[in-house]
């Protein structure tokens, strides 16, 4: 129910809007799929407390616990949420960009038909000014240009650290088959292991997976808007002089 209720606002935002630009509708298509991940490798964590078990002389809840913050020291899926909410900031600074070039763009269009003498009441030209769909052309906004390849610049960056994340954190919290345990409070030794380790890793790859899909396509997409709306686009305008 929790993401059913995350992903109508997504597919409401990326259906209705009366704004679109290169990329939109797969960034937004991105945001859904990662969403579905997520909900679907949280599953095998959800109760890594009763999957993480102790056992050795003088074992205790206690010790057991203490064993389990002494490995788990990382948080997991509440890092995994913080990287998805950095990916969905990334795409509401550019709608909230691009909201605020429609108002301005619906504005001027409002001015100009009032100075050409038009005697519509101006709630009816705004109403109808603002019902139209505007698609945006980067090859003349190229201020708006460079903050789209600032926010595909962010979505990269937010991969990789993601992946380092996945990789150099998490996969290791669960690819050990016994673990040795002693804590000061609790000097052990113990022996401790993680149940379902498969299930876990599997997700951990699922995510991983998808992330690097990101980053490649935020790579690829990147360069390719740079190259084609500001690069060639100049070497056109210096052929056309």
């Amino acid at each position: 129910m929790a993401m059913v209720t995350g992903l109508i606002p997504i597919l409401r935002t990326a259906l209705e809007a009366t704004t679109d630009y290169n990329g939109r509708t797969m960034w937004f298509g991105f945001a859904v799929v990662r969403l579905i991940a997520l909900y679907v490798s949280e599953i095998p964590w959800g109760k890594l407390d009763q999957d993480f078990d102790c056992g050795g002389i003088n074992m205790t809840e206690f010790c057991r616990k203490s064993c389990f913050s002494r490995h788990f020291n990382v948080a997991v899926v509440s890092l995994w949420n913080s990287c998805y909410v950095f990916f969905i900031a990334s795409l509401l600074i550019m709608e909230l960009f691009t909201s605020q070039l429609r108002h301005n763009l619906t504005k001027a269009a409002l001015k100009d038909k009032l100075s050409h003498g038009e005697s519509a009441l101006t709630g009816t030209w705004s109403t109808q000014l603002a019902q139209k769909d505007v698609v945006l052309d980067f090859h003349h906004q190229k201020k708006l240009l460079v903050l789209y390849l600032g926010c595909v610049l962010m979505r990269l960056v937010g991969e990789l650290a993601f992946l380092y994340i996945l990789l150099c954190w998490h996969l290791p919290l669960v690819s050990e088959g016994s673990i040795s345990c002693s804590t000061e409070l609790c000097p052990g030794p113990f022996t401790c292991l993680v149940r379902f380790p498969a299930e876990k890793r599997m997700s951990l790859y699922l995510l991983g997976s998808l992330s690097t899909a990101l980053a490649l396509v935020c790579l690829v997409f990147g360069l390719y808007s740079g190259c084609h709306y500001l690069i060639l686009h100049q070497r056109q305008n210096e052929n056309s002089v």
